[in-house]
């Protein structure tokens, strides 16, 4: 797995409206984010194309949720986001 290298941030966390992934290595391709609730229902889920990629919060409820960044169905790396 090449989580230990793999360079990408999210912030603001905790958020309000809505969450940036942004990716530092551009070597990543064929990359795509999933965004939990803390029950594992998918609440969305998109190709990422850019290298900063907005994720719109503000409709979900406040609570903890999982953003999970697959590669080809692999996962590479998982952030835990604390919506206020």
């Amino acid at each position: 797995m090449t989580s230990l290298n793999l360079k990408m941030v999210t912030y603001p966390n905790p958020t309000t409206d809505y969450l940036i992934l942004e990716l530092t290595d551009k070597t990543l391709t064929n990359l795509n984010y999933s965004l939990f609730d803390i029950n594992g229902k998918v609440i969305s889920n998109s190709k990422i194309t850019e290298d900063m990629t907005r994720i719109q919060m503000q409709a979900l409820s406040s609570g903890v949720y999982i953003l999970n960044v697959s590669q080809l169905n692999k996962e590479l790396k998982s952030f835990k986001i604390i919506k206020k």
